[in-house]
């Protein structure tokens, strides 16, 4: 009686072990380059997120490439939160690099992209922005955070893009995935 019971486990196990190797192995997401970023909130199901020509900051609209409001549509290199480089570059559409993603606190934890050498002159946060997933998250060196909000503007369908660490609800804002889709 043992016997046959053995037999069957060892079969199984065979069999088990034959079938995996032509299973899919579960594959990660990593790092993406040339993406788009997309917002998703109560008011913005997937919007692109667009560059302020004025001001430099980042805008979530359904039209980016609105030359009415001064906004253009940017391309992301985005690191996995698996890399060592946690800085999230864009460049325009011309292939001229627009410079890095960043939060500036002492302007209302807004949103933006600045060439590198005028981060350093600034208090903002370059660092720390990566990819969960498909998702856009920024380290704190305790813990992975997503916390951008979309605000209203003065234009009608278009809101920057905040950050918001005390999740403080304001009038005509709303919390935002943001999140990544490579171009094909």
């Amino acid at each position: 009686m043992h016997l046959p019971v053995f037999f069957l486990l060892t079969i199984y196990g065979v069999l088990g072990s034959a079938t995996s190797a032509f299973a899919p192995s579960h594959v990660k997401r990593g790092a993406q380059q040339n993406a788009t970023l997309y917002a998703y909130g109560a008011n913005t199901p997937q919007w692109p997120i667009a560059y302020g020509q004025t001001d430099g900051l980042l805008y979530i609209t359904q039209t980016p490439d609105d030359n009415n409001n001064n906004l253009l549509p940017m391309s992301w290199n985005l690191p996995a939160i698996t890399d060592d480089n946690w800085i999230v570059n864009a460049t325009f559409e011309n292939g001229t690099s627009a410079g890095s993603l960043f939060i500036k606190p002492e302007d209302n934890y807004c949103v933006g992209v600045l060439p590198i050498t005028r981060i350093s002159r600034i208090n903002g946060t370059v660092s720390g922005f990566a990819l969960f997933a498909s998702q856009l998250v920024y380290n704190n060196n305790t813990q992975l955070q997503a916390q951008f909000w979309a605000k209203e503007t003065d234009t009608n369908g278009t809101y920057a893009l905040t950050w918001n660490p005390g999740w403080n609800m304001q009038n005509g804002s709303f919390p935002v995935v943001v999140k990544a889709s490579e171009s094909s």
